[in-house]
């Protein structure tokens, strides 16, 4: 198949540049989208089946549209429902790294010390907190990070951006809960 056909996005017209317009369909266009992703919605509200879910963001990615408020938040419940454990300790154990990382990068360059001294420094902000360790141990987060930083593993120090405004108030709550959980251990 030609790249093109690939492209087409189910006909979608193209400005004068040959690039598709999309957010503003044509009438005909917007009603068959607008059925299909009403009854994913539907199936979704129903069922929660994951796959009503992967259909509704096929259609908004090849429609070029947008998506609705109820697929923002179906991807937010599977999100949390997918992450588990693993995925919760992994996050944080990186955390404490990248803190340790930003104490002793912070005070070698901010505050001027030598690497020795930063890595003192660090140990005695960190002593009230929950990444609190000793100065070898700084130093070896230190090393760490920024190895993983360097060869293009920052994404091991990804941290989600929980924001209040863009998730269903019920999930926030589960999201609280189970960083409480996470943090009492």
């Amino acid at each position: 198949m030609a790249t093109d056909e690939i492209d087409d996005r189910l006909g979608i017209p193209r400005d004068s540049n040959g690039d598709p317009i999309f957010l503003v369909l044509p009438p005909a266009i917007q009603a068959r989208y607008d059925r299909r992703m009403k009854r994913c919605e539907r199936a979704w509200q129903a069922t929660r089946n994951p796959l009503a879910f992967a259909e509704a963001t096929t259609w908004a990615y090849f429609y070029r549209q947008p998506h609705p408020a109820w697929l923002h938040e179906a991807s937010w419940v599977l999100a949390i429902k997918r992450q588990g454990k693993t995925h919760a300790t992994r996050a944080l154990n990186a955390a404490v790294f990248l803190q340790r990382y930003q104490a002793v990068r912070d005070a070698h360059y901010k505050d001027g010390l030598s690497w020795e001294d930063a890595y003192d420094r660090a140990a005695e902000r960190s002593a009230s907190t929950s990444w609190k360790a000793e100065a070898r141990t700084m130093k070896a987060a230190y090393i760490r990070v920024k190895k993983d930083l360097k060869s293009g593993r920052g994404g091991l120090y990804f941290t989600p951006k929980w924001h209040r405004d863009f998730m269903p108030k019920e999930l926030r709550k589960k999201l609280n809960n189970a960083s409480k959980r996470a943090g009492s251990r």
